[in-house]
């Protein structure tokens, strides 16, 4: 009786969370939409009364990530005042829009208005749904739940680029649509997060909920425990001051927690993957390999997808430091490896530059890329959580614009090697980082995680 129910808690889990994530699978597919897309509507073959320019290109491909920033604060802000559901549906209801208007309205303004929303909408993505996951998630599924977000997001890549290019331009955004509209009337059904009805006031909603989430009664101990953890966490915050700059750097497991989530995502945008992806193309030009553009998206995002989905099913057995930590240290191998080759130059064989960047970028969607967003969903409390992860994820599209934007200039004005010599750098820092500094958090709960920076000195980092 007992593995069945565990068994049916373990679904109900896991399907909540595969809903949630719909998002951020909506969210790979507008990150893989402009390389087709964009090669369509460049084209005589355009669905728009004249072929887009370069630039009309390239302000759609900026506008996206730059309406991210913008939206992370609101959304931070939003998922503590009107619920973590509400926001999840209004991700889905912002991307609809934007599809809308690609759909409808097939000139340069509106594409990068509807990729301005869809900016907004990632912002949101990134700060609500992995909380929601984590807080509906027992902490014996948190890790592998907490993963799928990125698991999703490079299917979504994938998918666009698998699937859009077999159908028409109006027909893609149709698809795309209804994936969106479809989640918005499913999430209605999802319940809301324990923790934040707890925060509210609602026990016996939370009760309710954390009972069908466990398929248990009410009065099970697994969930009266859940309820006691949850209050106990509530009571501690209402003894603190409001939350502000000063009272989140004066409590010092925030605070440490904080400062542990931010190199984190500095180890993952700096460590040089995500420019790697975007110039993979001229990479392996350099190494005298032609893919075309497409089937180069379609391999580069079938990479990450097979490291994302290992760490799905692997996050629990080994935690969170072990992927992170083999992670930074093969790319930094491969890091090491590509500088020294374009250092070399043209003496250098060709397959060794290309397996050094597909393992790379298979290792960084093995650790890199979604063991930082797990770790930020588990090591704040449920109060400070939404705004602790919108801080992390804005610094996160922060450092990813910097390390695209200046990787071109330091390549010409330096030789390319410098670049990848950083980038390795950076990584091999993230390794001794990992191994010294951040907390294993598999399956603890927030009072266990804490401890760890309770019972040692803050490290300046």
């Amino acid at each position: 009786m007992d593995r069945r129910k565990t068994e049916s808690s373990a679904k109900r889990q896991i399907l909540t969370a595969l809903i949630a994530t719909v998002p951020t699978f909506t969210y790979g597919i507008q990150i893989g939409w402009l390389s087709p897309m964009g090669l369509l509507l460049k084209s005589n073959a355009t669905p728009a009364q004249a072929p887009l320019s370069d630039s009309d290109i390239s302000w759609m491909a900026a506008a996206l990530p730059l309406a991210a920033i913008c939206g992370i604060p609101f959304f931070s802000y939003a998922s503590d005042r009107i619920g973590r559901k509400i926001c999840v549906i209004l991700v889905s209801l912002l991307s609809c829009i934007s599809w809308t208007i690609k759909l409808t309205v097939i000139i340069p303004p509106a594409l990068i208005a509807a990729r301005v929303i869809a900016g907004l909408a990632a912002g949101g993505c990134f700060v609500v749904v992995p909380v929601y996951v984590k807080e509906i998630s027992e902490d014996s599924l948190r890790g592998a739940l907490g993963s799928l977000t990125m698991t999703v997001c490079k299917l979504g890549v994938i998918f666009v680029y698998a699937v859009g290019m077999a159908v028409s331009y109006r027909v893609n955004q149709a698809v795309y649509l209804a994936v969106a509209c479809v989640h918005v009337i499913v999430f209605c059904f999802m319940p809301e997060s324990p923790n934040y009805l707890l925060k509210v006031g609602k026990e016996k909603q939370a009760a309710s909920t954390i009972s069908w989430l466990r398929g248990l009664d009410k009065s099970h101990k697994t969930v009266t425990g859940e309820l006691l953890k949850l209050k106990e966490e509530q009571r501690q915050f209402d003894e603190m001051a409001n939350v502000t700059l000063i009272s989140v750097v004066r409590d010092r497991t925030t605070f440490s927690a904080l400062r542990m989530t931010l190199m984190l995502m500095a180890m993952q945008t700096l460590s040089g993957c995500f420019a790697l992806m975007n110039y993979a193309a001229d990479v392996f030009r350099r190494t005298g390999t032609e893919w075309s553009p497409n089937t180069l998206a379609l391999f580069v995002g079938s990479l990450q997808l097979a490291g994302s989905f290992f760490t799905t099913v692997s996050i629990e057995k080994f935690g969170r430091k072990i992927p992170l930590a083999c992670s930074s240290l093969v790319v930094s191998i491969c890091m090491t490896t590509l500088a020294t080759c374009f250092y070399l130059g043209t003496g250098v064989a060709t397959w060794l530059p290309v397996t050094a960047v597909c393992v790379c970028i298979l290792a960084y969607g093995a650790g890199l890329a979604p063991v930082p967003m797990v770790i930020m969903a588990e090591v704040f409390t449920f109060q400070v959580r939404a705004r602790m992860a919108g801080a992390s994820m804005a610094f996160s599209f922060f450092c990813s614009s910097m390390t695209v934007l200046f990787y071109t200039p330091i390549a010409n004005q330096f030789g390319t090697y410098v670049v990848f010599y950083i980038f390795a750098a950076v990584t091999l820092y993230g390794v001794v980082y990992t191994i010294f500094f951040v907390p294993e958090t598999k399956g603890k709960s927030l009072e266990e995680i804490q401890k760890y920076w309770k019972k040692t000195e803050p490290v300046f980092v």
